[in-house]
């Protein structure tokens, strides 16, 4: 049985008979017990206003169904009657509540998003999923409750009294619940997963045209077992901590999705708070504005208030308002655009322009305190005045919750720690402290170490290759310890890191990638290379395998994404004449350079785009074009920055990746193609001499190409 909960609120009317309840809930059920149960789960109740938008406890179990237990402080002498739903009160805040109604109408909300499950309903449209309201009133006694006939009444609710607050007790008010058909194993795990924000990772799927073997049937496998959150996450993305937050760890380990839910939990509890979700990369506002508004449905709302959640780019401009822009703007400040903020300031990238521009509002401006939350996603990418600045634009108690990256540069895994953002005090302690955890448990840091999203196969090319560990030049940059490689999830099963020019052997673990299609013979390969003498024949090679995936194997256009790598004139280029080719197949092309750069996937269209607009956005199937360019003598000095946009292209995928070049063969095609040779193996070992930290290239490159190392798993 996992217990979690979402919020914890010291100074809350009745929390004393709460936290009873709920240590007493920990009690009665054991490990064993196949569940979860919530303590203060977000509610949307649009329709009813008098109702609290959280649920007490929603507890989820495989053989009781899901229980909505509605807990009160009363004593006995406060409750001066009772007439159906309606409780007469008095010597309280109120004078009358309904709490089994309270508890009846959020089950139902909850079990809501469960009716779209198809495993959850009957053929008639019944749920398989009873709902139980349940009223706990740990300060009566049962005598007291039946001395005044209220157990007799004809409308009397199920509750759970001081009596019942022993283990053996509470597990018989379970054991008593009416309804005995146990969930099969697949009911309660599609259950669990919409209770815990599953459902809204992925979105509405197309239709499967072919069998399910085809691409598309493979990959309704994915998007259902990806949408499922494992426990750590699914506990990290309800909480609302009572301060500053850091969520660190691998990236694919859902971190964005993550960020989304806990931001719609708190729009859902809190709709008169104003937070703010901000990012670094402009096209994602499309994802996450789609990803905030289905989490909010699972929690039983219609639209967000926009007004109150804003969704915000990093720096932002007048056209779409961004973090940066609204608090200036609120300091009295005109704020800086590109243009300006490189008159006024002798930078070169839009990074460190932004950092300026932060740095010398948290300098020079009083920031007002706008915001009760704000989250930040891609974390990695911002540099410690953006935070400052966020910071200071929270009310007390400064939740700032930031989702980082661990893996940013791979020479040093570590997450910046917030003495080097924040500063310390006058005694020279963290001016914000992450040790330990707030009350009720809820950790001030979050480490999560498992990729999801990308196959493994195509996780541990992405990695070797990105670093060059295999290339005939030597590593370009590289995890030059044991302790480096298991913190992201691999084994070392031979050698010593600490001797340089040694062999050494890693393996990812299946557990640490546990893709849906892992295990599906039919899905493999999931990564492929190709080599061709002319560029015209790689790209009629890949238009016909694009218009494969879509007209044979089903895949909606847009979920297929193919990216040329190059600089900016090559990308666009070779992104037109592969657009050209696919319309003569009649197959719509996105060229997202000519569109919104807020926008990336266009519904019926297949994405092309370069790589600084793919970053942080994914597909199913991803073709990496013109890998020639990696031996681009342009390169020969700081190999860094192609192996980086090699190694975001390659993990932009879902489930399958085809990369393709144009050449005669080369040391970077031969070392593909021994790549791709073993990790396709079923449980892949990779060999590789032990880098010298001396030896790797240090220089990261340009924010124009891709500044950030290794940031999107």
């Amino acid at each position: 049985m996992k217990f979690i909960s979402a919020e914890h609120d010291s100074d809350a009317a009745g929390v004393d008979a709460e936290l009873e309840v709920w240590e007493r809930l920990k009690q009665c059920f054991t490990p064993d017990d196949i569940g979860v149960c919530y303590y203060r789960y977000p509610i949307v109740d649009q329709q009813n206003d008098d109702l609290d938008r959280e649920a007490d406890f929603v507890l989820l179990h495989r053989r009781c169904g899901l229980s909505i237990i509605e807990c009160k402080g009363y004593r006995i002498e406060h409750i001066e009657s009772i007439d159906g739903a309606r409780w007469s009160l008095r010597g309280t805040a109120q004078d009358h509540a309904a709490p089994y109604s309270q508890a009846r109408d959020h089950g139902f909300r909850i079990r809501s998003p469960m009716m779209r499950e198809p495993t959850l309903v009957d053929e008639r449209g019944n749920c398989h999923i009873a709902v139980t309201p349940i009223v706990a009133l740990p300060n009566i006694t049962r005598e007291e409750w039946e001395s005044r006939g209220f157990d007799d009444h004809p409308s009397s609710p199920r509750v759970i009294l001081k009596d019942d607050l022993t283990a053996a007790s509470l597990r018989g008010v379970f054991a008593s619940l009416p309804g005995d058909t146990e969930l099969t194993t697949e009911q309660y795990a599609d259950a669990r997963a919409v209770l815990g924000g599953g459902q809204a990772i992925s979105s509405d799927r197309g239709p499967v045209l072919s069998a399910g073997d085809t691409k598309a049937g493979l990959y309704e496998t994915v998007q259902k077992g990806l949408k499922r959150f494992d426990e750590r996450q699914e506990e990290i993305g309800v909480q609302i901590p009572d301060g500053p937050q850091q969520i660190r760890g691998i990236a694919g380990s859902g971190k964005t999705a993550l960020l989304a839910r806990k931001a719609a939990a708190m729009h859902a509890k809190h709709p008169d708070w104003r937070i703010a979700l901000t990012f670094n990369t402009r096209s994602l506002y499309q994802t996450i504005r789609d990803s905030v508004r289905r989490f909010y449905a699972d929690f039983g709302g219609d639209e967000p208030d926009w007004e109150r959640l804003e969704v915000l780019h990093g720096w932002g401009g007048k056209s779409e308002h961004g973090m940066y822009y609204k608090i200036a703007q609120d300091a009295g400040r005109t704020p800086h655009h590109v243009g300006s903020a490189k008159d006024e300031f002798d930078k070169s990238s839009p990074g460190e322009l932004l950092e300026a521009c932060c740095q010398q509002l948290v300098d020079d401006e009083p920031i007002q305190e706008r915001y009760d939350a704000i989250l930040i996603d891609e974390a990695q990418d911002m540099e410690p005045a953006f935070y400052e600045m966020c910071y200071e634009a929270l009310k007390p108690p400064k939740r700032l919750i930031w989702a980082y990256d661990e893996a940013q540069n791979l020479t040093s895994l570590s997450a910046p720690s917030p003495k080097h953002i924040f500063g310390t005090d006058d005694e020279g302690e963290p001016a914000v402290d992450l040790s330990g955890s707030y009350h009720g448990g809820i950790q001030k840091s979050q480490i999560m170490r498992k990729s999801y999203r990308t196959p493994r196969s195509v996780l541990l090319l992405a990695h070797v290759f990105g670093m060059g560990l295999t290339s005939d030049r030597g590593a370009v940059q590289a995890i030059t310890t044991q302790d480096g490689w298991e913190d992201i999830g691999y084994e070392v099963l031979e050698g010593d890191f600490r001797r340089n020019g040694e062999p050494v052997s890693i393996r990812r673990p299946a557990e640490h990638s546990p893709h849906p299609l892992a295990d599906t013979p039919e899905a493999k390969p999931f990564v492929g290379f190709d080599s061709f003498d002319e560029k015209d024949d790689e790209l009629t090679t890949v238009a016909d395998a694009i218009t494969s995936d879509v007209q044979d194997h089903g895949l909606n256009p847009e979920n297929v994404l193919a990216v040329p790598l190059g600089s900016i004139g090559e990308v666009r280029s070779i992104g037109q004449r592969l657009g050209d080719l696919l319309a003569e197949r009649s197959v719509d092309g996105n060229l997202v350079w000519k569109g919104n750069k807020s926008v990336f996937a266009q519904q019926g269209e297949v994405t092309i785009s370069g790589i600084n607009r793919a970053k942080g956005n994914e597909a199913a199937s991803v073709y990496l074009l013109n890998l020639e360019y990696l031996d681009d003598p342009y390169w020969h000095d700081n190999r860094v920055s192609p192996r980086n946009e090699a190694f975001v292209g390659l993990t932009r995928t879902r489930a399958w990746c085809r990369m393709t070049g144009t050449g005669e063969d080369s040391g970077v095609f031969a070392e593909l193609e021994r790549l791709v040779e073993t990790v396709t193996d079923d449980d892949p070992v990779l060999t590789f001499p032990a880098p010298d930290p001396t030896e790797l290239e240090n220089e990261i490159g340009s924010d124009e190409t891709i500044a950030t190392t290794f940031d999107q798993f």
